[in-house]
């Protein structure tokens, strides 16, 4: 008799919110979203993700802040996991900010994520311009849940980041759907 294997939802886009993906959760981020300005320009930031079935990453999203009028490029990126810090670069896609206040897509070549440890970068060229971010207890903050890099524009295809001491955590990730 054949017994089928777990199930597992597929969510259209991931983040390090995502449920079961993630590794972000209420305890870790007691805030809301906020509009801020980028720790630094060009610094990469790093959060983990957990992919437990297939997902095929279609498009890179973020979420624009309340000012997106300098010209800022943002580039989000998915890198595989090398020994639990980020390692070489999968995929990734960058554009100018458009408009405030709204989510941003950038297509990019459909590519299968098998089940492992994954990182999402995300780079912005300008420290002026804003996207959403939320403050997470720097208790918990540590390697495990953020790593960064300076002078990563573009993002770089071996990543080389060390430990991260901030405790922001920025709302971005991949979409696994061709549009909304």
């Amino acid at each position: 008799m054949y017994t089928p294997g777990p199930a597992f939802f597929q969510w259209p886009m991931v983040s390090a919110y995502t449920p079961g993906v993630g590794l972000v959760t209420e305890a870790v981020v007691p805030s809301a979203p906020a509009s801020v300005m980028p720790e630094s320009a060009n610094r990469a930031i790093y959060h983990p993700i957990v992919i437990v079935t297939t997902y095929v990453a279609r498009r890179v999203w973020w979420v624009n802040g309340e000012s997106a009028t300098g010209g800022a490029t943002i580039e989000v990126g998915i890198y595989r996991d090398a020994g639990g810090a980020p390692g070489v670069k999968v995929i990734s896609g960058s554009a100018v900010q458009s408009s405030a206040t709204t989510v941003q897509f950038v297509n990019v070549t459909d590519t299968a994520l098998t089940p492992d440890r994954y990182w999402l970068a995300i780079m912005a060229s300008s420290g002026t311009d804003t996207t959403l971010f939320r403050s997470a207890s720097s208790i918990i903050v540590d390697a495990a849940m953020r790593y960064q890099q300076d002078s990563a524009n573009p993002l770089p295809g071996t990543a080389t980041p060390v430990e991260s001491t901030a405790n922001g955590i920025y709302l971005f990730g991949f979409a696994t759907t061709a549009s909304p």
